[in-house]
């Protein structure tokens, strides 16, 4: 805008004085024709004849010359009126000769209200008084200046003005235009307003994360410290329940043995399911560095740790990635994974699948078996913490494993999801990032 701005003024200060120099050039032309005619005159009638001629050939020249200029001033009047700022010419008092109608419209005036009315009266800033011209009239104080300005509408209202004054000189005139202010200025305070808001919300998210952080610390030290004192009673129980099967053990009826193994299998489901409370208050939140992983060697390695029976079959795909990731975590949730597709398989001949897919911003991958399978209406529940399918008494079993799992994947920015159906195996999918979000 600021091109346009100085391309106007220039383009009106060249044509003025063109318009200046073509009136100075044929007065002088006339001058000199008219000497010319009146020695023709003298000397012999063709020199009347010429200088007629050069008379004709000049008024030509003029109204071509004039028609160029009207051209021009109509091609200005045309881009004046068209532009959105206020453009208007001071004379050299300081008051508006000309004023476009954006300008008029900015300010609440119509037509020639502001004729010759000092520009004064439309705008002040610290350095200039309203109703005071003595700045415009001097234009070694102004020339080419930008202001930032209170303008006035007629109605009184003040708003926020850019002003700016050409640096073309222009006789004794001067052109001027005028930016409103108000879009760009309530603008400007919407974005102070919102990164205002923006750091209130801040403040509030880290204070909420050094309470969530101080929460987290009180929620470890309480599962380290219930899970030793309620370790501590139950070994006393399962201890005791030994030392009176011992000294009892010839008067004790087999009914009652039974008993006391019942009382401890009890125990030792209790120890399991305080462990696995403690290890699913932990899960997600260790710091566990990140390091290249190759899938296809960790697999292996967790497959020797199970000891499936020889006739139960796992397959791995080949295309198994390497890449950078919590080795122990994946670690975590294939063991997860591919030790309840064999403990829970019906039979000692099962098969399992696993396989992967890559994705633009993460791998996919699944673990397939043929085993039982599990309903739909159940898919939700396998993953809510000491959730099992089947009676603890048939299939010992925490109900932790897969809400471990899940607890792991999400932590990594990862989702996980089921596809079953009853008595037809069931396929696990569960998405790891290529980039760790942590």
């Amino acid at each position: 805008m600021d091109q346009v701005r100085r391309a106007i003024a220039k383009f009106e200060a060249d044509e003025q004085k063109d318009l200046e120099a073509n009136r100075i050039g044929l007065q002088r032309q006339q001058a000199l024709t008219t000497r010319v005619l009146w020695i023709s005159a003298g000397v012999s009638a063709i020199g009347s004849l010429f200088a007629i001629y050069l008379f004709s050939q000049l008024e030509k020249e003029l109204k071509l010359r004039e028609q160029r200029l009207s051209e021009s001033k109509t091609l200005i009047q045309s881009i004046t009126t068209n532009v959105v700022d206020g453009i208007l010419t001071l004379n050299a008092a300081g008051n508006i000769e000309t004023f476009n109608p954006a300008g008029l419209k900015m300010f609440g005036y119509e037509g020639e209200d502001l004729y010759d009315q000092p520009i004064s009266l439309l705008l002040t800033n610290p350095t200039l008084s309203r109703g005071d011209n003595h700045y415009w009239q001097d234009p070694t104080t102004y020339t080419g200046a930008r202001l930032q300005a209170t303008g006035f509408h007629k109605d009184g209202k003040p708003f926020p003005i850019e002003v700016t004054v050409s640096d073309i000189p222009l006789e004794d005139r001067l052109i001027v235009i005028i930016r409103d202010m108000t879009e760009q200025q309530q603008a400007k305070a919407d974005l102070r307003d919102r990164a205002q808001e923006l750091a209130i919300l801040n403040s509030k998210l880290k204070t909420t994360n050094t309470i969530l952080a101080a929460r987290n610390q009180e929620l470890n030290q309480f599962a380290y410290i219930a899970s030793h004192d309620l370790k501590a009673p139950l070994r006393a129980i399962a201890n005791l329940s030994e030392w009176l099967e011992e000294d009892l053990a010839d008067q004790l009826p087999a009914e009652n043995k039974q008993q006391m193994d019942l009382l401890r299998g009890r125990v030792h489901r209790m120890e399991a399911l305080i462990n696995g409370l403690l290890a699913y208050s932990r899960a997600g939140r260790d710091e566990v560095a990140i390091e290249s992983v190759n899938v296809a060697d960790l697999l292996e390695e967790i497959i020797d740790l199970l000891a499936p029976p020889d006739t139960f079959k796992i397959a791995i795909a080949p295309n198994m990635p390497t890449f950078c990731a919590r080795r122990l975590l994946l670690r975590q949730v294939f063991s997860n994974l591919i030790d309840n597709a064999i403990k829970h398989h019906p039979t000692q001949n099962g098969h399992i699948q696993i396989s992967v897919i890559e994705q633009q911003q993460a791998y996919e991958f699944s673990v397939a078996d043929d085993g039982i399978g599990i309903e739909p209406q159940y898919h939700n529940k396998i993953f809510t913490i000491f959730q099992t399918l089947e009676a603890r008494d048939k299939k010992e079993s925490t109900g932790v494993g897969l809400s471990i799992v899940k607890k792991i994947v999400e932590a990594e920015g990862g989702t996980i999801r089921v596809e079953s159906q009853a008595h037809q195996g069931a396929t696990f999918y569960f998405t790891w990032l290529k980039s760790s979000l942590r």
